[in-house]
């Protein structure tokens, strides 16, 4: 069943979440991560894959993060410390009302979101023994040019370091997001290819392989940085790009990115 809720923050703000319940005894859990500047849902996709979860004993939950889809908070509380804290705070809310089974606890993250999920997964919270990534921005902060430098050539950290915030020109929509010291701190912070190198569960890396926005080689070095002995895949969908068929009408695109994330998942346990 598909219900939208509210759910307490450490901020004692609110987060918008929309969770997927089932059944089941003793569900499992799968938590869900959205992109940067983008909604809980990734366009319905993270929706398809909880239903599909759902009729197999997975309960779902996917949030909006700060300043993001109906999220009250402005933009500037945007950063990775809050949103880890809203993942921590929606975990604790399902395994408080559904007695989840804690050792069927899978987490996928999209973009900026895959970031974030890397990190949790390792830094956070071990319980989680599935990571799904999807075009996951998995890299040195250094790599990630856009947010590194503003097109004049000015660096956005040093802006925010000056100012508190920094004007950043989002390159999806072409608005201005203040993006906070912290955003930048904490981007730094975490080495997301160590992480991901250190994780022990299995994980499935799903990248377009003509993505001009996290490119396909990130992917790739991603899943040859794991380690882990358990199970790993690698897929790579053919003339999809960041929106993975979202943003120019290649239904299938997403539909295949559905399909073999829910069935990874489902394999694993």
């Amino acid at each position: 069943m598909k219900q939208t809720v509210t759910i307490p923050s450490v901020r004692n703000t609110q987060i918008p979440c929309t969770i997927f319940t089932t059944d089941t005894e003793h569900p499992g859990l799968a938590v869900f991560v959205h992109g940067f500047c983008a909604e809980r849902t990734e366009g319905g996709r993270f929706e398809e894959v909880a239903e599909i979860l759902s009729k197999h004993g997975f309960s779902s939950i996917m949030m909006d993060q700060s300043g993001c889809g109906e999220s009250t908070e402005g933009f500037e509380s945007y950063c990775m410390r809050n949103s880890m804290d809203d993942i921590e705070s929606c975990i604790s809310y399902m395994t408080d009302r559904y007695d989840i089974d804690t050792e069927k606890m899978a987490m996928v993250g999209y973009s900026m979101g895959g970031r974030i999920a890397s990190v949790y997964v390792t830094e956070k919270d071990p319980r989680f023994t599935v990571l799904g990534l999807w075009a996951a921005a998995i890299m040195p902060f250094e790599e990630l040019t856009n947010f590194v430098s503003a097109p004049d050539g000015h660096s956005y950290y040093e802006e925010a370091k000056e100012k508190g915030t920094a004007g950043f020109l989002n390159f999806f929509d072409g608005k201005i997001l203040p993006l906070s010291r912290e955003f930048f701190e904490d981007m730094m912070k975490h080495d997301t290819l160590d992480c991901v190198k250190h994780y022990e569960g299995n994980v499935i890396v799903v990248h377009g392989d003509a993505d001009i926005t996290v490119d396909v080689s990130v992917g790739k070095r991603t899943y040859q940085t794991l380690t882990t002995d358990k199970k790993k895949e690698l897929v790579i969908i053919e003339n999809a790009n960041h929106g993975f068929g979202l943003w120019d009408d290649h239904p299938e695109q997403s539909k295949q990115l559905v399909d073999r994330t829910a069935r990874f998942i489902l394999s694993c346990f």
